[in-house]
């Protein structure tokens, strides 16, 4: 009966870690996509989080960017990133601080950053590992 009991507690433990998503099979919205990569990942990095995807758009004149990260491990994982924000002619109007993106095993995440001004019509998006 103990074992039983035992037994019993650890699978429901290791159920509690499941998230199920659900989402329309066909979308409302129809997303923009950057067909380049202005993204510079850390090296370390590379194997365990990485960027599926980025979306643009334009909210009131500014220059809107959302990228999905996909945590590829089955473990937490914690990443470091900021956006960098460029004028017409390639030089550097605003560089966000960095900021931590805790990520669950086999997940994706949504990160986004909104420009500065009308001025910038460029980014780029870095990741880094958080290994402190």
């Amino acid at each position: 009966m103990k074992y039983l009991t035992l037994i019993t507690m650890v699978f429901c433990l290791c159920g509690c870690s499941t998230i199920n998503y659900y989402e329309p099979e066909q979308m409302v919205g129809v997303k923009q996509m950057v067909k380049d990569k202005r993204i510079i990942t850390d090296s370390g990095l590379e194997d365990r989080a990485y960027v599926v995807g980025i979306n643009k758009a334009e909210v009131g004149g500014l220059l809107k960017i959302q990228a999905e990260i996909w945590n590829s491990t089955s473990s937490f994982q914690t990443v470091l990133y900021k956006f960098e924000w460029f004028d017409g002619q390639g030089m550097l109007v605003t560089e966000e601080p960095w900021q931590t993106l805790i990520m669950e095993g086999k997940e994706p995440r949504m990160i986004q950053s909104v420009a500065p001004s009308p001025n910038a019509k460029d980014f780029r998006l870095k990741l880094l590992e958080n290994d402190r």
